[in-house]
């Protein structure tokens, strides 16, 4: 009884369920072409299907004539495709081999989504996965632009007036540039796209609220003004609860993916011939 209770919990044999009613519809939608015939059967079934492609691409529902040319173009769609299939031109293709994994792995993959996390399972894939989904440190800050060689002396008094008039206008001191005078609630990265590498680490460790500097960038000189920083964190679950639901799917659909595929690697024996005419063996 344990046993079977177990099995019953069992994410893989819930896809293997799920998948199995998954490749039964596809059969019957898309059914087995051994090789050309002299009967094509364009059912209700595969009508609809075409009429609901049409209006997907359309916005609009087909004309009796549109239909109709939508059939034909079907039929002869699947003339050549039994023919080439005859003729074994998918052998050998790249193109066709990838295409027919991908279809395959998409098989798989819809049924891994439609699994959900058992109680604590999404709580333990966030613990094990917590820096994936850890926020940057952030600053705001104003700065003015010193130039490359700015005079010390030059540089002390402006210091000296920003940090007794808080009201001064940063823009409108120092040196002319395009460097904007005030940047909002930025991370690392943003920082160091505008004012160059390393800028932000420079300025992470500066006290709030109080001019200081000066603090090199890739550009020059500059006097810095943070007025909020808030550090790196790892936000509570809830508020990433649907990406991390997300992510967990995908991981899934990975490991299903390789479990699926190992199951029919064992159906098979494979030889690797090299260039020196050694053959390995493997199942």
């Amino acid at each position: 009884m344990r046993i079977l209770t177990r099995l019953l919990r069992e994410p893989l044999l819930h896809f293997l369920a799920i998948g199995g009613l998954i490749f039964l519809l596809f059969g019957a939608l898309n059914e087995p072409r051994p090789g050309p015939t002299d009967t094509i059967v364009v059912g209700p079934a595969q009508i609809e299907q075409l009429a609901n492609g049409f209006q997907a691409v359309w916005r609009r529902p087909p004309t009796e004539d549109e239909l109709r040319a939508t059939i034909n173009e079907f039929v002869r769609e699947e003339i050549y495709y039994r023919e080439a299939l005859a003729l074994g031109l998918d052998r050998g293709d790249t193109i066709v081999r990838r295409r027919l994994r991908q279809k395959m792995e998409f098989l798989t993959d819809i049924g891994a989504d439609l699994l959900e996390p058992a109680e604590g399972e999404l709580e333990a894939y966030f613990a094990a996965n917590e820096q994936t989904y850890r926020r940057d440190a952030q600053l705001t800050f104003e700065q003015v632009y010193l130039g490359e060689t700015p005079p010390s002396d030059h540089v002390a008094d402006l210091l000296s007036r920003l940090q007794l008039d808080p009201s001064l206008d940063p823009s409108d001191l120092g040196e002319r540039t395009l460097l904007p005078a005030r940047l909002r609630l930025s991370p690392p990265r943003a920082v160091d796209d505008v004012f160059g590498k390393g800028f932000f680490e420079r300025i992470a460790d500066l006290p709030v609220g109080i001019w200081t500097g000066p603090v090199a960038s890739s550009y020059g000189l500059h006097l810095v003004h943070i007025g909020a920083s808030l550090p790196a964190r790892t936000p509570p679950l809830e508020d990433v609860r649907d990406a991390v639901l997300r992510d967990w799917k995908a991981a899934r659909a990975a490991e299903i993916r390789e479990r699926y595929y190992a199951q029919l690697r064992e159906r098979y024996v494979v030889e690797i011939q090299g260039a020196d005419a050694r053959t390995m063996e493997s199942r």
